[in-house]
């Protein structure tokens, strides 16, 4: 069992169960997923977690922002999303792991052992 805690961002409640509950079974503890930046905002601010997924858009509204400031304290960042590329990356996150929904076991668990050797 690996311990570590990863915050779920993500805006789609069946996603971000099912990211939660493959977490868990991997051996991590998963926060309780945030469907918003305010409740990302709040999880972090009571628990700083030792990695982070997040879904790059959180209905329209761009979570690159929160994985920039999570990056800048050490947090990895990796970003979710349903689409080819994310545009207009910040420079914290360049190297963040970029996972393409749906995401597969192989590619989460290669993430997770990228974010957290």
């Amino acid at each position: 069992m690996d311990g570590r805690t990863i915050l779920v961002v993500e805006d789609d409640a069946l996603i971000a169960m099912e990211l939660a509950e493959r977490l868990v079974e991997l051996g991590y503890v998963a926060l309780e997923p945030a469907p918003t930046l305010d409740a990302a905002e709040a999880l972090i601010a009571r628990q700083r977690p030792d990695a982070a997924l997040l879904d790059a858009n959180l209905g329209g509204v761009s979570s690159l922002p929160l994985g920039a400031r999570l990056a800048a304290i050490g947090v990895p960042v990796a970003l979710c999303t349903g689409y080819d590329t994310i545009r207009n990356l910040p420079p914290e996150l360049a190297t963040a792991p970029i996972l393409t929904k749906p995401i597969s076991d192989d590619s989460l668990c290669a993430a997770l052992r990228a974010m957290l050797p």
